[in-house]
């Protein structure tokens, strides 16, 4: 059996077939804040409202006690401010 004959061309130019792929970070829109308010009563409290919130600090697991005006307490007396959450999930 022999082999096809085979046709190599000298290349001249240069080619740009590998291309460089560049995978930047997702801008994720904050929650809105008012869909987490919505679980307190009228006076601003809730009962131990388990929640995951991720701050630009990193994410942590929460229970929040009381809404403020620009905050909410959690159980163990932190200030968690509206305008540090980026995303959260209330847990069942």
């Amino acid at each position: 059996m022999t082999l096809p004959k085979v046709y190599a061309n000298k290349i001249d130019k240069n080619i740009k077939n590998n291309n460089d792929y560049f995978h930047a970070e997702r801008h994720h829109p904050a929650k809105d804040v008012n869909e987490l308010k919505s679980y307190f009563d009228s006076n601003g409290y809730a009962n131990r409202l388990n929640v995951s919130i991720t701050t630009k600090d990193g994410t942590s697991n929460e229970k929040l006690i009381l809404c403020k005006d620009d905050s909410f307490i959690t159980i163990n007396n932190k200030k968690i401010a509206f305008k540090d959450i980026l995303d959260f999930e209330v847990k069942k």
